[in-house]
């Protein structure tokens, strides 16, 4: 299922931000998806990614993710990870995607922290929602240069967004 922004949801939820520190540290394979972020939807809630509207000047959820190399694996500590992120929701079991959607390319996410806040990307509420039971993840899907290098949260930057409606 296609993921895409959704005018309805601008008004809708309470806006929660995933920080690097949250991020998990893992090691990317190149040619997949791999999740770096994952949160499991309680019974009484429902989530969506991103929050607020696309409009610059009423938008709530300005983005950035430079995520950088912990010097395990194949990458020098502190390399920038290159490739693209993505916000899934999957089964309970986090085998299956049932939505995905590319956030941006990490390049430019990574550059987007040299510009003024409001002048950063924005993620907007998209749909659909993830019921209860299922997943809300971020993924890195890496280029070929970034494929065996480990993620360190401690030293990236990241602020990306999704909202929390209760049933």
């Amino acid at each position: 299922m296609e993921m895409k922004q959704y005018p309805p949801l601008f008004a809708e939820g309470q806006k929660r931000s995933v920080v690097a520190s949250q991020l998990d540290q893992v090691t990317l394979k190149a040619g997949q998806e791999n999740t770096i972020w994952a949160k499991q939807v309680a019974q009484d809630k429902k989530l969506f990614p991103g929050h607020g509207p696309q409009v610059r000047d009423y938008a709530k959820a300005f983005i950035h993710a430079k995520l950088v190399a912990s010097g395990n694996g194949s990458g020098t500590s502190g390399d920038i990870i290159d490739g693209d992120l993505i916000v899934a929701i999957t089964d309970s079991d986090q085998r299956r995607v049932l939505a995905s959607f590319v956030v941006g390319n990490l390049g430019d996410l990574a550059d987007a922290l040299n510009s003024d806040r409001t002048d950063r990307p924005i993620m907007a509420a998209i749909a659909p929602f993830a019921k209860p039971g299922r997943h809300l993840e971020f993924r890195v899907f890496p280029d070929a240069g970034s494929d065996g290098v480990e993620v360190d949260p401690a030293n990236s930057e990241a602020r990306l967004y999704y909202s929390e409606v209760s049933n």
